[in-house]
């Protein structure tokens, strides 16, 4: 599209600007772990228990796919 003196146009979507954007709404701000959350991302316990659970699945995929 082009106007009369040969300058594009912009689309009518280009024009608006996004209606979503004021601070301090509800939408506005990411979602906060919880307590028990950070404590599982944190944990080095429970990281090693689970290094060895995803380790055993692997295992036993590859077993499975080799025999």
């Amino acid at each position: 599209m082009t106007t009369k003196a040969g300058v594009p146009s912009q689309p009518e979507a280009d024009q608006n600007p996004v209606k979503n954007r004021e601070p301090y709404q509800q939408a506005y701000y990411p979602p906060v772990p919880t307590r028990f959350t950070r404590y599982f991302r944190t944990s080095i316990i429970w990281q090693f228990f689970r290094f060895w659970i995803i380790n055993f699945k692997i295992f036993k995929l590859l077993a499975n796919s080799h025999g």
